[in-house]
């Protein structure tokens, strides 16, 4: 779990008109993360564990992506 925190991830679509995250939180027991918009560090979200493994949702590291 370690390894999760401050890494960056890339949203497949667009969440809240942002794609590039970074996780400041881990939730063991909820098995999740809580994550901040690089590019407008208000908007936070919460990703599961499942859906960070899901490659048709995220993938690790900051990606380019063209819509």
């Amino acid at each position: 779990m370690k390894h999760l925190k401050n890494s960056k991830w890339t949203a497949i679509k667009k969440i809240k008109n942002w794609r590039h995250f970074e996780v400041i939180n881990i939730y063991k027991k909820e098995k999740k993360v809580e994550m901040f918009s690089v590019c407008d560090k208000k908007i936070r979200i919460e990703v599961s564990f499942k859906d960070l493994k899901n490659q048709m949702k995220w993938h690790s590291g900051w990606v380019e992506i063209v819509d």
